[in-house]
């Protein structure tokens, strides 16, 4: 079966339709206002990839963003998945994988030492999704919140 999703790198005016997954992902509204700032910081960061996944109508039905950043510890370049969503509808048809593929490919010329992603303890259906990506399950992550 054809792969009809167009992946390409996001752009200020896909705010609206991101946000709108973050939203579903996270089960809440978002302040805009913080989204817009944040959103932007995204898209200026010199280490930063940003894609949308787009199905045939031009909707956006994904996200992935990606931070790098240079750690003392792996002495050299490491990227961070901070969002990777797909909207409900589009599950299960392999826009995740491409999306990951699309980073993969992206880094691969690059001197990086890894990828890594961070995901909440109750979303096991995403472990599992990680771990066929070839991910490994090699830290545990502590957090304070304010």
């Amino acid at each position: 079966m054809p792969f009809n999703f167009k992946i390409r790198p996001a752009l200020l005016e896909d705010e609206k339709a991101v946000l709108e997954l973050v939203n579903e992902l996270e089960n809440r509204d978002s302040d805009p206002q913080i989204f817009t700032q944040i959103w932007r910081e995204y898209l200026a960061h010199t280490h930063t990839y940003v894609w949308v996944t787009e199905n045939p109508k031009n909707q956006i039905v994904g996200f992935l963003s990606v931070i790098g950043q240079n750690l003392l510890h792996h002495e050299g370049m490491v990227y961070e998945i901070q969002e990777l969503m797909v909207t409900a509808s589009c599950q299960g048809k392999g826009l995740g994988r491409k999306l990951i593929e699309a980073l993969k490919n992206e880094l691969k010329e690059k001197d990086v030492k890894s990828i890594e992603v961070t995901s909440n303890k109750r979303r096991k259906e995403a472990h599992a999704f990680y771990e066929a990506m070839g991910f490994t399950n090699s830290h545990e992550k502590f957090t304070i919140y304010f």
